[in-house]
């Protein structure tokens, strides 16, 4: 099918790409366990603004640091809290930086999600502000409070499950926020559910305030099916105060794995993702479905087996002599068109358990070596109506042991015109940062966007941020030291 003035669409300001790149360096500074992940927060005019921990899940003992524009380190001071509580996000809220807390509250028997603001400086403004509160007993320790900004950066959603204190089922609670962190709505709908049973795929709010998620609990139907799921996407209307739930797929498809995309641009959602057929252990379908928002009705609703030619491209499943499907393939990333399709980017993903005996002081012990196998990354591009526009495949082959995949995976950039995939071509060793490019007619190539010359370089793909329309900032390893870098296409 030909696509005329078709472009990718990233609710930013339009750019035209110049077929090379600039790269820009942070000061190099020594690795410490104790502050080994990193997270962007982003970037404004007054700075690039960054979280450390020595966890992955930045909650406790957290710190927060300010880079000049230029990326050297200006700041790093401990998140300034006032209250003991667990950090649940920081974000950059058109332009502020915003401190969101969960703490519990002695006096009330509550838990307390509180907003504290800071200046550019890192120092608190006022004092923290209560923005929700929920009784202790409804609180499931193991589940996180979900917090995540519109593509406008002027919406904030707040999402996360809760249990009757009565009954034991799940609540699903919805908070919607603006820029000055004011509510506009706070909803709570039951799920009828035990939450061990509830998962939340993904969630989103679009630019007007509307809230989105995928959500999947134990299949009602299909008693045949072992582990059967039943997967639904709710939606939120706080104008009409109105949820709807779409279920997705149908009693002949096994969904494996999904994903979920808004287009603020011609206002739709959509979920794409693979499922198997009842029955058979090949995943080799996929299935499209785009929920018009202003209508409130289903616009495509798209299931199939993905054509042989490109299951074999993208899965190399004709070069190495094997049936082709996606199975171990996680929907990394899912971009909107501007015309109502996506354009999505799947990559190979295995974890390996080896475990082995040895003697420490004589004595026999068990040790587990995990390895995390990061290959082959596919981008698939999926016309308005469900049908394949053009597959694409990135090969590589990425090990190692005992470290979580830390250096290994891809990093994805969209721009006006292009998808650009960024990944390290070799672990371990003096190798290259990749990237390979694709444009929305499907034409590819591959370069070097960093080569390792006088030292060697590995990204992140963890920690890395689009914070422009052809930019990313990006945590790397260079020369075994921690170095921000900017990288502009």
């Amino acid at each position: 099918m030909r696509f005329r003035g078709l472009f990718i669409f990233l609710f930013l300001l339009k750019t035209f790409w110049s077929y090379g790149q600039t790269v820009e360096w942070g000061n190099p500074q020594k690795i410490k366990q104790k502050n080994l992940y990193s997270q962007i927060v982003g970037e404004t005019s007054n700075g690039v603004f960054l979280l450390r921990c020595k966890t992955s899940d930045f909650t406790n003992e957290v710190l927060i640091e300010k880079y000049k524009t230029n990326l050297s380190l200006e700041l790093s001071v401990p998140v300034p809290l006032s209250i003991n509580g667990n950090i649940e996000r920081v974000l950059l809220v058109n332009n502020d930086l915003h401190v969101f807390i969960s703490a519990k509250n002695t006096q009330t028997n509550h838990i307390d999600i509180l907003d504290q603001k800071l200046d550019a400086t890192l120092k608190p403004v006022g004092i923290p502000n209560v923005i929700c509160s929920f009784p202790t007993n409804q609180f499931i320790e193991k589940r996180r409070i979900q917090i995540k900004l519109s593509s406008d950066r002027t919406k904030v959603l707040m999402m996360f499950i809760t249990k009757s204190s009565i009954t034991g089922e799940s609540k699903l609670n919805l908070y919607g926020y603006n820029d000055q962190i004011q509510q506009q709505f706070g909803k709570q709908f039951t799920l009828n559910e035990d939450p061990d049973d509830v998962f939340v795929t993904n969630y989103e709010i679009d630019n007007f305030g509307n809230a989105f998620v995928l959500i999947d609990f134990p299949s009602k139907e299909k008693k045949d099916l072992v582990d059967g799921r039943d997967f639904f996407l709710y939606a939120y209307y706080p104008i009409e105060d109105k949820m709807l739930a779409y279920e997705l797929g149908n009693s002949q498809l096994f969904i494996e794995e999904l994903g979920l995309v808004v287009n603020n641009f011609n206002h739709t959602v959509s979920v794409f993702g693979f499922y198997s057929e009842p029955g058979k252990n090949v995943i080799n379908g996929y299935f499209y479905e785009r929920f018009n928002i202003e209508k409130r009705t289903t616009e495509e609703k798209y299931a199939g087996l993905l054509d042989v030619e490109v299951l074999q491209q993208v899965t190399g499943g004709k070069i190495e002599k094997r049936n082709a499907d996606l199975k171990n393939y996680y929907i990394r990333k899912i971009i909107p068109r501007s015309d109502g399709g996506v354009f999505f980017v799947a990559e190979k993903y295995t974890r390996i358990e080896q475990r082995f005996n040895y003697y420490l002081n004589n004595m026999p012990q068990e040790g587990v070596r995990i390895t995390y196998n990061y290959d082959d990354a596919a981008l698939i591009s999926i016309n308005p109506d469900g049908s394949i526009h053009f597959g694409d495949i990135i090969r590589k082959r990425q090990s190692s042991v005992g470290d979580g995949g830390y250096v290994s995976g891809i990093v994805t950039l969209a721009t006006t015109d292009n998808i650009f995939i960024l990944y390290n071509s070799e672990l371990g060793t003096e190798g290259n940062i990749m990237a390979h490019n694709v444009n929305y007619q499907g034409k590819s190539d591959e370069k070097i966007a960093v080569k390792s010359s006088n030292f060697s370089v590995a990204i992140i793909p963890s920690e890395v941020k689009q914070t422009g329309p052809n930019t990313i900032l990006a945590g790397t390893i260079k020369d075994k030291q921690y170095a921000l870098m900017r990288i502009t296409f």
